[in-house]
């Protein structure tokens, strides 16, 4: 049986060729596909972008300021895209015929109105940009992508600008706090000074208020020392009035001299806290930007081509197993068949070398000529084998099993796993329907054990155990439907067939 059924595809119009020519065709297809893809977002600064800039330099502050200038300068040394200097006439026109796939202007008001962000009528900064989704949707979505950083930029240029001049002003503040706690202190020692006189002034006045009473005393009582004494009774109550005044006095150059000295020691505090602010151009660049984030990609993948491989090697193995299971008749035997159990052996051989095949055509594509880097070599290799005999014994199983009706359902299979094996979008963005069929599709597998293999490393177990169940069950539904051919007899015509060649051959 087996001899017949190897005899048959040799000599059977070349079948053996057309299968080997079928095998190529998962490695042609990942090799196309993926090498058109492989590293797109690398060659990202190869997309023609025209900036327009209207900006016209603004006086601020004793200073000459042009973001718009700063902004295309930066732009055009930067490596994310291809940014091109273009008037507003060519930019429209190179939007139109698909030269360019994004126009950013600049308004002529653009470095005018970031000077007003700390006056009274405060404008916001306008950036236009201008996209025609429609000529190409994925570059649209990485131009977005773009234009958030060009807004980033913008952002952190005002701010660094506005925090130099707030950092400039509390410098300013600082020295004349100093300058004033200097003041308040000569004050207070003028006050010092001015109290210590009142006070001489107040013992003066003391020592004279004794020397009245003592004259007073002295003084004879008659009448020529009458008026004397009354002018020395006035002049003592003057000098007590004086005492009491300079005492009011002493009291409050006390308070001003206290208060002199606390104010002074509060605004050198501050001077102190101030003097600690520094203007430089880094303190201001950290203040503008006073976030750092750090990422750690535990799976790094580093190029579009690799992310992209588990799903692009499945879809090329399913269809390679299409076109296998359309060109090649794994039912019909090449004799009658004795035995179900021979029958499907040398059937599903053929069909195994085939599988095995397109698995090792395809590894040396895509580890020698497309150069993917797997975390497992083993892994990739092994998974390739186990998902082409999977997806080659669902194939056949339906062909045979159910004739056309199976090749129309295989159709539709492909046409769900596509949709529905999270090979493009996690299942969290799919729909519900497709969402649970995911864990049903043997692609789903195959994709999460391609994507171990190749970048996150770790145990495909799970993925094979599934494979594995999935030949195991379709290897059993073949094996049924030949057991019940051979016991139904339904080949009993090729006796008489092989007969009739024989005879012909030996006459």
């Amino acid at each position: 049986m087996f001899k017949t059924e190897w005899n048959k595809l040799v000599h059977e119009n070349g079948m053996i060729f057309i299968l080997f020519a079928i095998a190529l065709i998962p490695a042609i297809y990942c090799w196309l596909y993926l090498s058109s893809m492989w590293d797109t977002y690398g060659k990202m600064d190869n997309i023609p972008v025209a900036v327009v800039n209207h900006d016209l330099s603004y006086h601020y502050r004793g200073k000459e300021i042009h973001i718009g200038k700063n902004l295309v300068s930066s732009l055009n040394k930067s490596d994310s895209l291809n940014y091109h200097d273009v008037s507003s006439h060519i930019a429209d026109a190179g939007l139109k015929n698909g030269k360019y796939y994004m126009i950013v202007t600049i308004p002529s008001n653009f470095s005018s109105n970031a000077t007003s962000l700390l006056g009274r009528n405060p404008k916001q900064l306008h950036i236009y940009y201008h996209i025609s989704s429609g000529r190409n949707f994925i570059v649209s979505k990485m131009t977005a992508g773009a234009a958030n950083a060009i807004e980033i930029k913008i952002s952190d240029q005002v701010t660094k600008m506005y925090t130099q001049v707030l950092l400039s002003t509390i410098s300013k503040v600082s020295k004349g706090m100093q300058t004033a706690s200097i003041g308040n202190n000569t004050l207070a020692t003028g006050t010092s000074r001015l109290e210590i006189g009142a006070n001489k002034t107040i013992v003066g006045s003391h020592q004279l208020q004794s020397g009245i009473m003592s004259m007073q005393s002295s003084l004879p009582g008659n009448s020529q020392t009458i008026p004397i004494k009354k002018g020395l009774v006035g002049l003592a109550n003057g000098a007590t009035k004086i005492d009491t005044a300079l005492s009011s006095e002493i009291m409050g150059l006390t308070a001003l001299n206290k208060g002199n000295i606390f104010v002074a020691s509060k605004l050198t505090a501050g001077a102190q806290q101030l003097s600690r602010i520094t203007d430089k151009s880094k303190n201001a660049s950290y203040l503008a930007s006073p976030v750092k984030a750090t990422t750690t990609d535990d799976a790094k993948v580093p190029n579009n081509g690799t992310g992209m491989a588990p799903f692009a090697i499945a879809i090329g193995l399913f269809v390679g197993g299409i076109a296998v299971g359309t060109m090649y008749d794994a039912y019909t035997p090449g004799k009658k068949p004795n035995s179900f159990l021979t029958w499907w052996s040398a059937k599903m051989l053929i069909v195994g070398s085939v599988g095995l095949t397109q698995a090792t055509i395809l590894y040396f594509i895509m580890t020698r000529v497309i150069d993917l880097t797997a975390k497992s070599n083993i892994n990739l290799f092994l998974l390739l084998i186990v998902g082409s005999l999977t997806f080659l014994s669902i194939i056949f199983c339906l062909r045979i099993l159910l004739g056309g009706f199976g090749t129309w359902l295989i159709t539709i299979i492909l046409v769900l796993q596509l949709s529905a094996s999270s090979g493009l979008y996690p299942i969290q963005l799919t729909s519900h329907f497709a969402s649970s069929l995911t864990p049903f599709l043997p692609m789903t597998y195959l994709i999460d054990g391609l994507r171990h293999a190749i970048s996150l490393g770790g145990s495909i177990g799970t993925d094979l155990y599934v494979m594995f169940f999935v030949i195991l069950l379709t290897q059993m539904l073949i094996l049924i439907k030949f057991f019940i051919s051979v016991r139904t007899n339904k080949f009993s015509f090729m006796n008489s067939v092989a007969l009739k060649d024989k005879v012909k051959n030996n006459g």
